[in-house]
């Protein structure tokens, strides 16, 4: 059932009218040049945001490269949206929801009961929740789920994870919090979301959000097929990591969730562009009830958020925002409903260019603005290589570092869990480039450095259970956003 939080525009026959008078100068002025030349050098990005300010009129501006050494970006580069996805998920459900397209399924609208509709694939450790979350919990990141990530298997035997086995896993992952009581960012459950819609239309996600929103406005080169979008007439990005240690850049293979309701689209800043001005105009192809729907918060958490939008309060104006982040792309979007401007922005360092350019819609005066370039450059500066990684697992550490209690030898091989699935662990030395070391700082855990496909590096604390031989391998996971709690996996060792 709707709640009305945003009023209706005056038109209700469409978009209201934007003016027909020119502007005098587009939003990319010398500032923003200069700006770009402050964050460029700190971002080690081959390719500097690529922005897209939507008003009364859209201006987009590319700089850089998309692919080196030699392809530059354009305004009809194609990026990996990541999750901005999220907003269509949203957008495709309220659409169904507000119009009663599928009474018999969705008849109790965002109440409806996530296993009514797919019954025999979600089903949870708890059985409260199995029988009660709902598609609104799943929408606003309320299931008391934690986000799992690195629980979601791309690939099996070398083909895309069919969907269903992903919806299938969160039997075997547990809630962390009661379902309603904490925000905590789920993407897989944008997978349940994925499932439903495709279970209700009897049709591919791609095929819906084609058909319900990206043809209608014109979003011709927007893809949720990695295949097809390299096939396309637009050149899409490559992404690229930095070497410290030959300062070089290095390709990184896409990494998209191919059709994923999470984050799986790859489109444009001209083609979201189109999406961020019917948003902002309230526009056909989706009702005005599907848009104060898609306006409404569902739960308080680091921002009221809803439908794959957070809604909060910039210099004392209402602002709808999303970021999407995979690993060497982001995209950045910020709307302001009063105002009827956005940006969108085609960057990992992309926020830093939104702000600016909304502040200059706002007339923000430059007292008010916060200079990020010093605590972005921190931040970049303190992402921990391994030696860091027992600073920052161990603050509190005393004393010297300790041996392990088993060998190396005997701490290799392969551990198991139903809901992670298999984790190999190797002694450095055994497999160049794949070691995984480890080291026991006194009176903690052992560290684990994880290297895979879905980040470059990242650090958590482990434990190995050793009673005479070494027979588990504890993992603690961390989302580190306030309300959520840490969870461990035990991965049993297999051989």
């Amino acid at each position: 059932m709707s709640r009305p939080f945003w009023p209706k525009p005056k038109s209700v026959d469409g978009p209201n009218t934007p003016s027909t008078k020119l502007p005098s100068k587009t939003p990319f002025d010398e500032k923003l040049l200069l700006l770009l030349i402050r964050y460029w050098p700190i971002s080690k990005s081959p390719a500097s945001p690529l922005p897209s300010s939507i008003g009364n009129y859209t201006f987009t501006q590319g700089f850089g490269h998309a692919t080196l050494p030699d392809t530059k970006v354009t305004p009809e580069t194609l990026w990996l949206g990541a999750s901005t996805t999220k907003a269509f998920v949203g957008a495709a459900l309220s659409q169904f929801i507000q119009n009663g397209s599928y009474p018999a399924q969705l008849a109790d609208g965002w109440s409806t009961p996530i296993s009514s509709i797919i019954p025999d694939d979600v089903v949870l450790t708890d059985d409260w929740a199995t029988r009660h979350l709902t598609l609104e919990d799943a929408a606003a990141h309320r299931t008391g789920m934690p986000r799992h990530d690195l629980s979601w298997k791309y690939t099996a035997n070398g083909s895309h994870t069919p969907v269903g086995d992903v919806v299938r896993s969160l039997r075997h992952l547990h809630l962390t919090t009661e379902p309603r009581t904490v925000y905590q960012y789920c993407n897989i459950m944008y997978a349940v979301l994925l499932h439903v819609i495709e279970t209700v239309t009897k049709q591919s996600l791609q095929t819906t959000f084609k058909g319900l929103i990206w043809a209608p406005l014109g979003m011709t080169s927007t893809y949720l097929d990695l295949r097809e979008a390299k096939n396309s007439a637009h050149h899409l990005a490559t992404g690229y990591y930095w070497d410290n240690a030959t300062q070089s850049y290095g390709a990184l293979q896409h990494d998209t969730l191919q059709e994923s309701g999470a984050s799986g689209i790859i489109t444009s800043v001209v083609d979201h562009a189109k999406w961020v001005r019917s948003l902002i105009h309230y526009a056909p192809p989706l009702s005005l009830a599907a848009h104060a729907d898609i306006r409404t918060p569902r739960f308080l958490g680091v921002g009221l958020y809803g439908l794959g939008w957070l809604r909060t309060a910039f210099h004392g104006e209402p602002l709808f925002h999303h970021a999407g982040q995979s690993l060497s792309f982001g995209t950045t979007i910020y709307w302001l409903p009063e105002r009827q401007h956005g940006v969108v922005c085609a960057n990992l360092a992309g926020e830093v260019v939104v702000r600016k350019l909304i502040e200059d819609a706002m007339g923000t005066a430059a007292d008010k603005r916060h200079d990020w370039a010093p605590e972005y450059r921190k931040k970049l500066k303190n992402l921990p290589g391994f030696d860091g990684a027992v600073n920052s697992l161990y603050p509190n550490r005393t004393g010297k570092a300790l041996p392990p209690s088993a060998s190396l030898q005997d701490l290799a091989g392969e551990y198991y869990d139903t809901g992670y699935g298999r984790l190999t662990f190797q002694a450095r030395g055994a497999a160049p480039g794949n070691g995984l070391p480890v080291r026991c700082p006194a009176g903690a855990r052992f560290r684990r450095q994880l290297v895979g496909s879905l980040l470059p590096a990242q650090y958590l604390k482990a434990s190995f259970k050793v009673d005479g031989k070494v027979s588990a391998l504890d993992i603690v996971m961390d989302d580190e956003l306030p309300g959520a709690k840490p969870f461990n996996v035990t991965f049993k060792k297999v051989d």
